[in-house]
């Protein structure tokens, strides 16, 4: 038997059908969100560290510049080092490191979890090293003169020195192939061929009271310091950087690679300066430093005359004992019993009483002093 279906009846089971889809595919939806969420879910091992790099100075002219960096991380397990551009480590999450060239620096964090981050920085702003370009030492600033003609810096105090520049990085040392002379000059050397150049003080060493505490100086219109032995002149002029509370530099007595250089400069501009003795003052009393206005040659004064200057140079000599007798011994031969050895420090230039050049040399024993016989520092990084 056929039975008619209400048209009522078709339509109710039609919005039925279509209700129990729209549930179904909510609900399919509402599965397939969730699925996603679940894959959302953020572990440890996701959180990267943070870096921050900064640079103590973005000054032009620098000689060294320090970066500082920063680790952070969300991760509770926090930060394990830092990787510096050296290739050495850091352990936690700050560190200092020190540059002095100009360049890409790249840094590294590294979280306990073991996810790790890298950062660069650019530091251009540090000096080229340049014999016409002088570095200047903490505490000094430059107050005349050009590199050509004799480049000044003072200190606070009132200490003056001139940069000697040398474009080829290496000291002239003329008695070098002379085995009867020896020097020590390793670490200005080494300063010279980081930095093309060096200090020497622009005048002769004078004595400078400071809260009753004698010190030396490098000063204009000051008595030179003479009667001192080779000792106490290389005392005082290796403490002047320590007495004067210089924090980037040393200090120390002249060496003959530094006078020679020096001389070796001064003659390219007054020709036979260092041979001839017509620029020093040979009066026969000794004047204040700066006043000879004939031996003022590159801003640098008195190098020819008014005191002789001890060097640190080493002059051997081999000479005959005053008494033999003593050393006689049957087996040995004449020679050796008549022969020694004696050791001297040479002084440079000629003096007030003496007319000679400033690239002469005498060697004298180191505790011995004159009247006429005084000093000079130089000064370097």
């Amino acid at each position: 038997m056929y039975y008619k279906v209400s048209p009522v009846i078709i339509i109710v089971l039609v919005v039925m059908v279509v209700l129990v889809g729209s549930v179904g595919i909510v609900l399919a939806v509402k599965g397939s969100n969730k699925a996603k969420n679940q894959d959302k879910i953020v572990t440890s091992t996701d959180i990267e560290p943070q870096l921050q790099l900064e640079l103590s100075s973005e000054k032009e002219g620098q000689s060294k510049v320090t970066i500082t960096a920063n680790a952070t991380t969300e991760d509770t397990e926090g930060i394990q080092s830092i990787l510096l551009p050296d290739g050495s480590q850091e352990r936690g999450d700050y560190a200092e490191y020190q540059v002095t060239k100009n360049g890409k620096y790249t840094f590294e964090a590294k979280g306990n979890n073991g996810v790790s981050t890298s950062l660069a920085i650019e530091v251009k702003n540090i000096r080229e090293a340049s014999s016409s370009e002088p570095y200047i030492p903490e505490g000094f600033s430059h107050i005349e003169g050009e590199v050509e003609t004799g480049y000044v810096i003072e200190d606070k105090f009132g200490n003056q020195f001139v940069w000697v520049p040398v474009p080829s990085g290496k000291l002239t040392r003329n008695t070098l192939a002379n085995t009867k002379y020896e020097d020590t000059i390793s670490t200005l050397g080494n300063s010279v061929a980081q930095n093309y150049g060096f200090y020497i003080a622009r005048y002769e060493a004078s004595i400078y009271d400071r809260n009753g505490v004698r010190m030396v100086a490098s000063m204009k219109d000051k008595m030179p310091w003479t009667n001192i032995t080779y000792s106490d002149a290389a005392q005082m002029a290796s403490n002047m950087a320590t007495s004067f509370e210089y924090e980037d530099c040393e200090t120390a007595l002249v060496n003959s690679g530094a006078w020679d250089t020096a001389l070796e400069w001064i003659d390219q501009t007054e020709e036979n300066y260092s041979t001839d003795v017509s620029s020093g003052n040979y009066s026969g009393e000794l004047r204040n430093t700066g006043e000879t206005e004939s031996d003022i040659k590159n801003n640098i004064c008195d190098l020819a005359g008014n005191a002789r200057e001890w060097t640190t140079e080493i002059f051997k000599e081999t000479v005959k004992p005053t008494n033999t007798s003593k050393n006689k011994n049957k087996n040995t031969t004449n020679e050796e019993v008549i022969s020694e050895t004696v050791t001297y420090r040479v002084i440079r230039g000629g003096s007030a009483n003496l007319d000679r050049p400033a690239s002469s040399h005498t060697g004298y024993k180191e505790n011995t002093s004159e009247a006429y016989w005084g000093f000079r520092m130089i000064l370097y990084k």
